[in-house]
């Protein structure tokens, strides 16, 4: 892992700490400047590290062999995510909210149709790299991710590759889809069933 990955691999502690500092000022201090402070903490810090880390260093589909001395974009982006899916209540709260895990998704830089329905322990690993056309369900469970690491040869490899839902879809519960599964529109998933591209380059 070089200099930068090294780095970059802080961020969920600091973020931790920052959290803590946040409800610790809430706590001593309960006001609605501090409330924003802790809100922002939790998720607007991930989101403008990952966005700004974007601009510099954007994730591109493709297959990436990990064990070169390189600085993987993809491994600070999931440094970014790491809160949330180490703790899945916070955006478990987004759904709360009509409408607010859609937006969540977009504001990381996926593209989310209309009238988009998801389960509140719905699992996206990689929050800016699907594409959800209009009018879709996603069950009780299912979770979909846009990368894996496979081994060839002894070498560990990363596969993105966005996933793409398309208009009027049911997703059953509990099932999954990988990097570049492309799901048709009107297509209803049976559940517990698995996704993934019919050829995945390597």
């Amino acid at each position: 892992m070089t200099w930068g990955g090294r780095i970059v691999s802080l961020f969920p502690a600091l973020w931790l700490l920052a959290v803590l500092a946040s409800s610790a000022r809430l706590v001593r201090q309960s006001d609605l400047a501090s409330f924003g402070i802790l809100f922002f903490a939790i998720y607007g810090a991930p989101l403008v590290c990952h966005r700004t880390h974007a601009l510099f260093f954007p994730l591109r589909d493709g297959a990436y062999d990990l064990s070169e001395p390189r600085y993987s974009p993809w491994w600070a982006s999931h440094m970014f995510q790491y809160p949330f899916i180490a703790l899945p209540f916070l955006e478990s709260a987004l759904h709360f909210i009509p409408g607010g895990f859609s937006w969540w998704l977009r504001l990381w830089g996926s593209k989310i149709g209309s009238n988009v329905h998801w389960t509140p322990r719905v699992e996206i690993v990689d929050r800016g790299s699907i594409e959800v056309g209009n009018s879709c369900v996603f069950g009780h469970l299912s979770g979909v991710s846009s990368h894996m690491i496979v081994f060839q040869e002894g070498r560990p490899i990363l596969v993105l590759k966005r996933v793409r839902f398309g208009d009027g879809c049911l997703l059953g519960a509990a099932s999954h889809y990988g990097p570049g599964a492309e799901i048709a529109p009107g297509t209803q998933t049976r559940a517990k069933s698995s996704h993934l591209a019919r050829e995945v380059s390597l």
